[in-house]
């Protein structure tokens, strides 16, 4: 099992380090501001699904920015309770939004800032590839028990 996690965490890491998405017409990767306009706004910038964390709602964010940058960016990005896989945006990249993350984060009160993927140190990227691992097999056993994450 461990073995397993490991050859998973690398190949995520591997992906993520290698795959940046560019941007269409300028051939480079999306910051956070540009990547939250571009995909997240429709849902973050309004409540227009119940219980979504609306972006500068500091009371909204409130929770997340406790538990720091690693978990809602893995979260978010393996999916949870509403909140789709990606985002629900499948051309998105691990950078982009981590990115969008900390920029929606840095939007509602983050303090210390979140860094955006480009400046995030190694040590917090790792933490969030470690936490995407567990994310996934967490949901893995829920799939198998038939419980709802």
């Amino acid at each position: 099992m461990l073995r397993k996690g490991l050859v998973g965490l690398a190949a995520v890491a591997m992906l993520s380090s290698v795959a940046f998405a560019k941007d269409a017409k300028s051939g480079v990767e999306r910051d956070g501001k540009t990547t939250f306009a571009q995909s997240c706004a429709v849902c973050h910038s309004v409540r227009n699904i119940p219980e979504v964390l609306v972006i500068g709602n500091k009371k909204d964010w409130a929770e997340l920015l406790e538990e720091g940058q690693q978990f809602p960016s893995a979260h978010g990005w393996v999916g949870t309770r509403k909140m789709p896989r990606h985002g629900g945006d499948p051309k998105i990249t691990l950078n982009e939004f981590i990115s969008a993350v900390a920029f929606m984060a840095n939007a509602s009160g983050a303090d210390p800032k979140w860094k955006e993927a480009p400046e995030l140190d190694p040590e917090m990227y790792a933490k969030i590839l470690e936490q995407i691992q567990l994310r996934y097999q967490r949901n893995d056993l829920y799939d198998k028990i038939g419980k709802k994450y």
